[in-house]
């Protein structure tokens, strides 16, 4: 029993190109930035080769300047299964005029349907008197000679598209009235041929395919158009290229790739593979459940998995899944490969059909509603291009209940309402209908549905400040980012990394842990603002402003974060940052049960972005905005809030669906727009288009237009479906909730795309019969105070509460003195990490000019530490210096030497009796001829050849802290010995 995905990466490992990863490679969930590398790079290939010019061109033709290039072209990354294998073909322009053409046929098909010959026949004499009626120049004039039935080709789309100058008004409807302007003059035979006219359209069941007569382009691109769509093609193939490379790289790859590499590790260009064949013999049966939501990919993993099957043979394919809650087009599942499988099967299967017709869910009242309501909503005919579904309607299989129906709450508010109003009076109104049910039916299951997640805002926040004992369960719906715990989180990570940052420098100090008044923070730094806020910190003028209350605090996060400063670098950003945090107090600030566990993701996912190479603040705000907060604990499970997608599969007692008058954000407009075609059963071709600028449009339809039409048709198609998913998930009581304002003019009308438009001719007797509810005033805001949350004493957790490296009586004055000399410790410890790297890699991996080309790199994290350009120039100058010198010295090449138990920058803790854990970190440790020898490195200065008595005395300062170190390995019996590493002339100072 497993996943579609799971078997895919299963069979996918057995490929040998995935051996390049040197391990097996991870699956990543969020492959964007590895999309929008690859097309760089791609770019910059083009650049270099000088064969950039096609390219150029066509974002001059599409008006694109490229900005966005990187990102409009990696969203067609991550769906290269559906056109990589198109591109790049010799016959590629007649292959992709011929997929549109079957497009276009396929609609004017529809058309034919309802404008039957027998039909067309009827329409003849009508159109003939029209035309004589009418200019040589109009577009009925063709007709003035029609004697035969139109056919259904794309040779005849002009003939079709002038006929629905008969049929159709300007604005696509039915013709309700014609007249001389027509063809019908008043004449009694103008008379008789309209009033036949008008018979023939009032009687026509579906007039939505002549309707889209008018849209069909011309089934070919002209020049411009194909060179646009070639260069992309070609840009887009040198993409899929290095994005291989850039998945190497980072040792992960997407869903895509590995359904691909699935794929060929079944059959190859031979046929069925030798894992094929032993998995045919292995594999007796298969069920797929959820088969509406399958994507081409899977079902062409189905096809090759069952190859060789024959009918009788003892083994079954078992195919499972509703078409009516296919929902999952985002992530490229396609409802018409359901269609296709039950009209044609899979690859050489046939299948038969069961159609259940049972509801175990829902009690009668509420399937009769449904049934009725939705049967209108649906589109009348099943359609595989456009992923149309008809209704299907269900019986009940379980007793009605008490209590059991639908009912609709039409929230009307007076003329003026704003939007904010709006959500606050459904939020309050659905806060009480929950308080309700849990009087009426204690211990039912209720379920809040939402169209996206940011529908449940207003609801979540009246309920954590008016009616906190409703506990609830919030399924992917809160932001992480939201939460106050995780912000304050943020914004130590902002600030420590970025010393200049002086709004989250300000939000520090405002945090809990610190918690200054704003009279304090005034003191502080209102009047100078080209200091940072750290360096303000250190002027002791300054902090005598405060009051003793906001000094004492202020020293106390003072004090922790330059101790911080002084261990930057030495260990992983996530320990770094996340023992600032305890040390701050972080824990005790938290307010709420699950605080710990949304604090936690939020590290994580900095130990994931640093650990990838890819963090930077920006990033880390982006990344945010994928998380949610956890559940929460306290919750027993009875009320839960989540989108629709999350609530497929489940079933509760009570459903209120919130937002009806809610519609969806807009996509972006992409830059192509392709769709795969299946023309024959042999194999699938691509309609590809271009955007086409307006001013490029010569009047006539777009092939981009009808594409994205199609698109925006299996959207709206989709959305039907997904109101019909939530619907169905109630067993007892279904609550719709929906709220409008009147127009300018008093007029009700539902918003366009939204869930109340589509069951708009069911409920709009409810919003007529409504009456307008007044609304809440809207609070005052400047008459509100917030309240300063803080610790009622900062101090170190007794636990953290540490001998640290600089004795505790000192700590007052470490500030200034970092400050002072922040450039050299800073250079310090970037060649202490420069150091760990050549330990680990091997002296014979480094050499100068390696170190010198790591001169930018070490200046750019000088800068991130908050120095100048300058200094930073002249501090990678001073430690690419020390490193050189290190690795030209003998005695610095035998410190750094691969040997038995080596460590660098090893961190031992060590708890005491009474003083909490001591934590002391080691620069390089290694077991010699039987010896442990520890070495501290040290980057002051030591003038230009010092002797052997000057290093002696240096290094004799330093005597305290290696005893230290010396007493750690004291149970090991052997002997030990210490020593100095001076980098700045690579001679080792050994202390006996």
């Amino acid at each position: 029993i497993t996943t579609i995905d799971a078997l895919s990466s299963l069979l996918a490992r057995q490929m040998p190109l995935l051996s390049r990863f040197g391990g097996q490679p991870g699956i990543c969930e969020d492959a964007s930035p590895y999309y929008r590398e690859a097309v760089r790079r791609a770019l910059a290939m083009l650049e270099e080769e000088g064969g950039s010019g096609p390219v150029t061109a066509a974002l001059r033709y599409c008006d694109n300047d490229g900005v966005r290039l990187a990102e409009l072209l990696g969203g067609m990354l991550a769906r290269r299964d559906q056109w990589l294998h198109h591109a790049g073909r010799e016959t590629a322009r007649e292959e992709v005029e011929a997929a549109l053409r079957h497009l276009v046929e396929h609609d004017i098909g529809r058309a034919a349907q309802v404008l039957t010959p027998q039909l067309q026949v009827r329409l003849m004499p009508l159109a003939r008197h029209a035309a004589a009626n009418l200019p040589g120049d109009h577009p009925l004039a063709p007709f003035r000679d029609w004697n035969t039935p139109i056919s259904p080709t794309a040779a005849t789309l002009p003939l079709w598209r002038s006929l629905c100058e008969l049929l159709l008004t300007g604005d696509g409807t039915l013709r309700r009235s014609v007249d001389r302007r027509h063809g019908f003059p008043a004449t009694e035979e103008g008379r008789a041929r309209k009033q036949e006219l008008l018979d023939i359209l009032a009687a026509l069941p579906d007039p939505q395919p002549i309707v889209r007569l008018r849209a069909l382009p011309a089934p070919h691109h002209d020049d411009a158009e194909w060179e646009v769509v070639g260069s992309l093609a070609h840009l887009l193939r040198l993409a899929a290229a290095h994005l291989w490379a850039v998945f190497q790289e980072a040792g992960e790859v997407d869903f895509v790739e590995m359904a691909s590499r699935a794929l060929a590790a079944l059959e190859d260009e031979s046929g069925p593979t030798d894992l094929a064949l032993i998995l045919d013999y292995r594999i007796r049966h298969l069920l797929v459940d959820e088969f509406q939501d399958t994507s081409p990919a899977q079902v062409e993993l189905l096809r090759r998995l069952t190859l060789g099957w024959e009918a009788g043979d003892g083994r079954t394919l078992f195919c499972v899944g509703d078409p009516m809650q296919s929902i999952y087009r985002f992530r490229k599942a396609d409802v018409g490969l359901f269609l296709q499988a039950a009209r044609f099967g899979i690859g050489a299967l046939r299948l038969a059909r069961l159609q259940l017709t049972r509801n175990n869910r829902s009690c009668p009242p509420v399937v009769d509603w449904v049934n009725r309501a939705f049967a209108p909503v649906f589109p009348l005919q099943d359609d595989e291009t456009r992923g149309a579904i008809r209704y299907r309607p269900f019986a009940a299989g379980r007793a009605d209940a008490e209590g059991a129906g639908v009912f609709v709450h039409a929230l009307l508010l007076q003329a003026g309402a704003d939007a904010a109003t709006l959500a606050g009076e459904e939020a309050r109104h659905v806060a009480d209908l929950i308080e309700q049910e849990r009087a009426h039916h204690p211990g039912h299951r209720i379920a809040v549905l939402v169209r996206a997640r940011a529908h449940l805002e207003a609801l979540v926040a009246e309920i954590r400040r008016q009616r906190p004992h409703l506990d609830f369960q919030a399924v992917e719906v809160e932001p992480l980012a939201t939460r106050q715990a995780v912000q304050d989180a943020l914004t130590l990570t902002r600030a420590l990394l970025h010393r200049a940052d002086r709004v989250h420098w300000l939000a520090l100090l405002r945090a809990p842990w610190c918690g200054l008044r704003l009279a304090d923070l005034h003191a502080l730094a209102a009047d100078d603002q080209r200091a940072t806020i750290w360096q303000l910190m250190q002027d002791e003028a300054r902090l005598a402003r405060l009051s003793a209350d906001g000094r004492q605090r202020l020293l106390h996060v003072r004090d922790i974060v330059a101790q911080a400063y002084a261990e930057q670098g030495r260990q992983p950003l996530r320990r770094w940052l996340q023992g600032v945090w305890l040390q701050l107090g972080g824990p005790q600030c938290l307010w709420e049960a699950g605080d710990v566990r949304d604090v936690e993701m939020f590290f994580d996912l900095v130990e994931r972005l640093h650990d990838a190479g890819e963090f930077d603040p920006e990033r880390l705000a982006v990344a945010m905005t994928e998380l949610y907060a956890a559940p929460d604990v306290r919750a027993d499970g009875t009320l839960q809030f989540m989108t629709v997608h999350k609530s497929k599969g489940l079933e509760f007692d009570t459903v209120i669906l919130l937002g009806l008058h809610r519609t969806p954000r807009n996509a972006d407009t992409p830059l192509l727009l392709w769709e795969e075609v299946t023309i024959d059963a042999a194999e699938a071709r691509l309609a590809a288009a271009p955007w086409v600028p307006r001013q490029r449009r010569n009047g006539s339809p777009a092939a981009y237009d009808y594409l994205l039409a199609l698109e925006k048709e299996r959207a709206a198609n989709e959305a039907a479906r997904v109101l019909y998913v939530a619907a169905t998930r109630a067993g007892r009581r279904l609550h719709l909730v929906g709220a409008l304002v009147p127009n300018a003019r008093g007029e009700l009308g539902p918003p366009a795309g939204s869930f109340l438009e589509l069951l708009w001719g069911v409920l709009e007797a409810e919003f007529l019969r409504a009456a307008p509810r007044g609304h809440a005033a809207s609070p005052d805001t400047a008459a509100f105070v917030p309240q300063l949350v803080r610790l009622p004493r900062p101090q170190i957790p007794a636990l953290l509460r540490v001998a640290c490296h600089v004795p505790p009586s000192t700590a007052a004055e470490l500030p200034a003195q970092a400050e002072t000399a922040g450039l050299e410790a800073h250079c310090g410890t970037l060649a202490h990490l420069y150091l760990e790297m050549m330990a680990h890699d091997g002296v014979a991996a480094w050499d100068a000019p390696r170190v010198r080309s790591l001169l930018p790199a070490m200046q750019r994290w000088l800068r991130q530490q908050g120095h100048a350009a300058d200094a930073a120039r002249q501090g990678a100058r001073s430690v690419a210096g020390m490193l050189e010198t290190t690795l030209q010295s003998g005695q610095g090449q035998w410190v750094l030497r691969a040997r038995s138990e080596a460590a660098s920058e090893l961190a031992l803790a060590v708890a005491e009796m009474g003083a909490g854990a001591g934590v002391h970190r080691i620069d390089r440790t290694f077991v010699e001829d039987g010896v442990r020898w520890i070495i501290d490195y040290k980057s002051e200065r030591v003038g230009a050849a010092p002797s052997e008595a000057e290093l002696c005395l240096l290094a004799e300062r330093h005597r305290p802290q290696l005893m230290r170190y010396a007493e750690l390995f004291a149970g090991e019996e052997r002997p030990v010995r210490i020593a100095v590493l001076f980098l700045a002339c690579g001679r080792l100072a050994e202390l006996v």
